[in-house]
Order: structure tokens, then sequence, then C-alpha cells
């Protein structure tokens, strides 16, 4: 039986922060909200470039509309990705608002997704490198099903994660 000294265990946990900082975290975020506004839930998964599943999150948030729902689940993601030391993201999701408004090419007449919006660009000043990219509701169905389970099973604030 081997034992790791106490450099060796400092320099492997050193180590792996260090890869979360230089792999590119690949996130999928999606809202739901049943009525609009209605009782709604935000969800995300994070994953590898080569699609291994980092993480799939979801919260629930109370009564908001989708729009809202949709802003949530990018910041859950942008957050847990920040928190894990992701340097580099590529964001994917189904909602064309949320993704025009962070790229810049859509501005917001209305204050709730003006301050969301500007959270998020408040949080995408941590990476390195973050790319915005809008993709059909076919390509996003794992975040959607996250985001609906907080919709209909969570209270708004509680977030849960299944690795």
């Amino acid at each position: 039986m081997s034992s790791l000294s106490s450099d060796t265990l400092q320099s492997t946990i050193t180590e792996d922060d260090a890869a979360s900082s230089y792999m590119v975290c690949v996130l999928h975020f999606d809202g739901a909200s049943k009525g609009n506004p209605g009782k709604a839930g935000a969800g995300a998964v994070l994953m590898t470039e080569d699609r291994r599943v980092i993480s799939r999150l979801r919260e629930g948030l109370g009564i908001a509309t989708n729009n809202v729902a949709e802003y949530g689940g990018l910041i859950l993601g942008l957050k847990y990705a920040i928190r894990h030391g992701f340097k580099r993201i590529k964001v994917y999701g189904d909602s064309l608002l949320v993704c025009y408004q962070v790229q810049g090419t859509w501005t917001s007449r209305n204050q709730k997704m003006t301050e969301l919006c500007n959270e998020v660009r408040g949080l995408q000043a941590n990476f390195v490198s973050f790319e915005m990219n809008h993709v059909g509701r076919e390509w996003n169905a794992d975040a959607d099903r996250e985001a609906e389970i907080a919709a209909t099973t969570l209270a708004a604030g509680i977030v849960s994660e299944k690795l």
C-alpha cells in the first residue's frame, strides 16, 4: 500500500485546479415558466468539449417570466463554472433574446432584462474566453429537462446539482 505525502497531495490538487483553468467548459442553459409569468425554473448542464457531463444544475425561481428563467439558467451555469475555476467557456442556449442581448446585437427596453444582462456581462469578465451561441431547442434538450424539473419541483431559491 502506498501513501501520498502532503507535497504530492498538494501537487495533485494544484494540477487539478490548473486543468480546469485551461480546459474549455461547455454550458447549455435553459429556463421554463408555467404560465409566463408562472412557476419558473432554471437549468444548466456543464460538460467538457468531448461531451462528458461535469454537472447538471437546476434552480427554482418562484414566479417569473420565461425570459427571466432563461437568464436564470445562464447565470446559474456561469456561477458554477467560475466557482470551479474555469476560465474558458462556450455557452449554448435556445433563447434568441438572451443570446442576442448578451452578444450586444439586441438591446433591452425592459429594466429587469437589462439588469440580468448586466449581471451576465459582469460574470463574463471572469473568463479569458467567452463564446455565446444560439442553438435550436432540439440541441438543448438536457438543459430544458433540468429547467422543467426545477419549475415543477423546486421552491424559489433552491438549487439542486446532479453529477
